[in-house]
């Protein structure tokens, strides 16, 4: 989108001061720590109980007039998901939350900058709709559906060899079948 160049952390931190919403000095650490390859700054400012991530987010979407939407008022679509590189997601905490044609609408932990956009654009080759969610109920989705799945286990299991695998479990379960028959016909 056009407006995507004006996404940042600088002018939001601006506004943040002007409104007197945080102090200086903490929304110039909250910036440091993003620079410095911690948090990013929206991130650090609610991790710290500077700003509520509802007021963040408001703030974001008045200041860049992008719509409110969070992955609680909005299932994801699965397919929004194909083909983009889950660890830039989880590395930025971005949702997609629909794909029609060459548009991906991605929900944005308050507001990332307009680069972190740009790249899914060019990985996708779609044209961005951002809109804005929070940093808590973005990193909690990402948490719950784009952690990366444990790695199986590096020796082989001989599921037909007694006692391990599906075979182990069948056998214990027709025992218990058995076993429950036995005592219902001697009552």
């Amino acid at each position: 989108m056009n407006h995507n160049h004006r996404l940042g952390f600088q002018r939001l931190a601006e506004v943040l001061v002007e409104r007197g919403l945080v102090e200086q000095q903490s929304v110039h650490d909250a910036l440091a720590i993003g620079e410095h390859g911690g948090l990013a700054f929206p991130e650090a400012l609610v991790n710290a109980n500077l700003v509520a991530d509802w007021e963040l987010s408001a703030v974001v979407c008045e200041l860049y007039n992008l719509p409110f939407l969070t992955v609680e008022m909005v299932e994801p679509a699965p397919e929004a998901l194909l083909g983009l590189s889950l660890e830039f997601l989880r590395e930025n905490a971005l949702v997609p939350l629909s794909r029609h044609g060459q548009v991906l609408t991605v929900c944005m932990p308050a507001v990332v900058p307009a680069e972190i956009l740009g790249l899914l654009a060019a990985e996708s080759d779609c044209v961005i709709m951002p809109v804005v969610g929070t940093v808590q109920t973005n990193r909690r989705w990402v948490g719950e559906h784009l952690e990366p799945q444990a790695p199986l286990p590096s020796e082989a299991v001989d599921l037909d060899e007694p006692g391990t695998g599906w075979s182990s479990f069948l056998d214990a379960a027709d025992a218990q079948v058995l076993s429950d028959l036995d005592e219902d016909n001697e009552g």
